[in-house]
């Protein structure tokens, strides 16, 4: 005892200071009186003892406490990790995610797969390992473990990984001593799969099962409302015909690249297509057939661009195409490619192939007379005009 303090202020001092106060207290007293009890517990005592007593129930009592300690922290982090993971942006949840989840759940190395049923493959949304040779999707019979999670919709913990059914393959992914898979489910429906994968033998028992059920259950909602919102961002910026991007969407990105040449006076080039004599297509082969040259005409377009370029429906039968860091010059070549392929597609609506043609404008942020994103539009609309006049079936720079 410190001098000029008595057991219960050492307590309440120990309670008090954030670097102690996760120390089990237990009074040791010959006092039996009920508010000598009270008191102490007040004070931040875990337990109160009176004596004599026995070294088996002090250790006892601190197994209790470790337990209960070990309980509330756990659930204070889950109630921190939900408050994180409310994000509905995928990426940065699952960046929260590779930051978060080896803590949470003390594992040396964990990945979040998702799965797709309608495929029957495995996609890794988030790591903190790497994969050696891991090329995209993953099959559902080349991960053995992750096939039984979403077949049975339980966890399955394994001990010793090298000693199971699961042991490390030429290809294998589960490379660890013990490995857990644990279903993430959303109204009964297995949506992923989180591993969680360490090199020590570990001690599991019946509690840290439910810690990890409650934890898969955080996840899965926080990556269900992700995807879902997601989802919605995709349908709002999407063409629902043809599945590229609508002209919303087109409109957002041309301001920001627009900008952005600008600044660096890089070239930033548009193509605007049309697809000639459309309205005989629909009133000859019938509005289904018109759909599937559109949808067929959308593929040729994806076909021909880079990862950072840009194509959208920009209404009825006309596209446009935003080619960042591409001279007009360049553009032009590209734009010949698409028109030969559009040309020579054939298009079967059931009594003789009829074939298409696509006539298309230029323009750049260094054509004469460009200032703005709408001076760009409007040169570009007057070369397809200027490409139509002239026959159609043709580029016009």
């Amino acid at each position: 005892m410190m001098p000029g303090m008595d057991g219960f202020e050492v307590c309440k001092r120990i309670k008090e200071n954030p670097e102690t106060n996760g120390t089990a207290v237990i009074f040791l007293s010959a006092d039996k009186l009920a508010e000598s009890k009270v008191h102490g517990l007040e004070a931040g005592a875990f337990d109160y003892v009176e004596k004599p007593f026995s070294y088996a129930e002090i250790f006892a009592r601190l197994r209790a406490f470790r337990r209960e300690w070990m309980y509330r922290r756990e659930i204070l982090s889950l109630i921190e990790f939900s408050r994180k993971t409310s994000a509905l942006d995928f990426d940065r949840l699952m960046e929260t995610f590779k930051q978060g989840v080896g803590q949470i759940f003390y594992a040396d190395r964990f990945s979040l797969f998702l799965w797709k049923k309608e495929t029957r493959t495995f996609k890794l949304a988030v790591s903190n390992r790497e994969f050696s040779g891991y090329m995209g999707e993953i099959s559902v019979d080349d991960s053995p473990l992750m096939r039984d999670v979403v077949e049975c919709g339980e966890i399955i913990f394994i001990r010793d990984i090298r000693q199971s059914k699961y042991k490390v393959r030429n290809t294998g992914v589960y490379v660890d001593n013990y490995a857990f898979g644990i279903p993430l489910l959303m109204e009964d429906k297995t949506i992923g799969v989180l591993n969680l994968n360490g090199n020590s033998a570990g001690f599991f028992d019946d509690h840290d099962l439910s810690f990890m059920r409650l934890g898969a259950e955080l996840i899965a909602r926080a990556v269900s409302n992700a995807l879902q919102y997601k989802t919605i961002q995709e349908i709002a910026v999407t063409d629902p015909l043809t599945g590229i991007y609508n002209r919303r969407y087109f409109f957002e990105r041309l301001r920001n690249e627009f900008e952005r040449a600008h600044r660096y006076k890089s070239d930033m080039t548009i193509i605007m297509a049309d697809l000639d004599h459309f309205k005989k297509i629909n009133d000859n082969y019938g509005h289904e057939s018109g759909d599937r040259a559109l949808t067929s005409t959308a593929e040729i377009l994806k076909k021909h661009l880079r990862k950072i370029d840009v194509v959208a429906r920009y209404g009825g039968e006309e596209f446009i195409l935003l080619l960042p860091e591409i001279s007009k010059d360049k553009a032009y070549k590209v734009a010949d490619r698409i028109r030969r392929d559009v040309e020579s597609q054939a298009h079967d609506p059931g009594g003789g192939n009829f074939y298409v043609t696509i006539s298309m404008g230029i323009a750049d942020t260094k054509s004469y007379g460009v200032t703005t994103a709408d001076d760009l539009i409007k040169r570009a609309d007057e070369n397809l005009y200027k490409a139509k006049s002239a026959g159609r079936n043709r580029v016009v720079v």
